[in-house]
């Protein structure tokens, strides 16, 4: 993945970094993590060991979300929701005219690409969804696997320790990936971000009690109706924050209203499954868009 062969648009006035590359089936990543996060400037860089793979079969796009990455912050401090998240993904498929896509997103990006599934899947083939806690119901165990992360945060040790946590395999934690980390956590919308998440109180006031409300009302819609579009659950089996257990229990609720959906459990594979074996991961995720009918 070259990093220098980023790409701009403007959705909705916002500025939004994105990688787009090959030919073919439409695969649309959307990275982890969240705006203002303290322990890692996730960005669409997580996905660098997979996507020049997955551009040899395919067209794949990798877009930093809205706050993260490149991408510009959200307009207003309201506006730090995942909901905002969800309606700059849907208006980024449709500024590029982006249709019969099959969307893949990881961790709080699966969350999103549910959202999106259930929300407006007129451009959404199928729905790719990777170790989610942020999705998955019962508690998440971030607080606890991270609790003696290292300080000062967003240093370059601080953030492989987080990454190498993650990771049932720490070698998926590659030098070019921090680089980037780096660059990101370096830039002065990302520390904006990180001080009104933070010292001004949004995660705790904006961002967590929305999501609250949103994920409840996104389980009600999983038993009322499903999500109208194949999904496929990718979970680590070792995932240390996303528990094997929260994704049997996402993939019993899936199936009770979506019987295309289908699960595939990694082994010896933490959080970053599509890091941690990224040739395998690669060809499961291939051969399940070519095969779609």
């Amino acid at each position: 993945m070259d990093f220098s062969q980023a790409k701009f648009v403007d959705v909705d006035g916002i500025n939004t970094r994105y990688f787009d590359k090959g030919e073919g089936d439409i695969v649309v990543l959307f990275h982890g993590g969240n705006f203002g996060s303290p322990h890692g400037a996730d960005c669409a860089a997580d996905w660098n060991l997979n996507f020049d793979g997955l551009a040899k079969e395919c067209r794949v796009i990798a877009v930093d979300k809205i706050g993260q990455g490149y991408t510009d912050n959200p307009e207003t401090d309201d506006d730090y929701t995942m909901a905002r998240v969800v309606k700059h993904a849907l208006k980024f498929l449709e500024v590029l005219d982006l249709d019969d896509c099959h969307i893949i997103g990881h961790s709080r990006g699966a969350y999103l690409t549910c959202r999106m599934t259930l929300e407006d899947p007129s451009r959404i083939k199928s729905n790719i969804m990777v170790d989610t806690s942020t999705l998955g119901p019962g508690q998440g165990r971030n607080h606890i696997v991270f609790t003696d992360t290292p300080l000062p945060f967003l240093t370059r040790e601080s953030q492989r320790w987080v990454m190498e946590h993650y990771s049932y395999n720490s070698k998926c934690v590659t030098e070019d990936w921090l680089d980037e980390l780096m660059r990101v956590a370096a830039l002065p919308k990302y520390i904006e971000s990180c001080e009104k998440m933070e010292d001004g109180g949004l995660n705790q006031s904006v961002f967590l009690p929305s999501h609250g409300r949103e994920k409840s009302e996104t389980f009600d819609w999983l038993m009322e109706r499903g999500t109208g579009r194949p999904n496929f659950l990718i979970w680590g089996h070792n995932d240390p924050t996303a528990t094997i257990d929260q994704g049997f229990a996402l993939f019993d609720m899936l199936i009770h209203k979506e019987p295309r959906t289908e699960m595939h459990v990694f082994n010896e594979s933490g959080h970053f499954t599509y890091r941690e074996h990224p040739a395998a991961f690669n060809r499961l995720v291939l051969d399940y868009v070519k095969n779609l009918p």
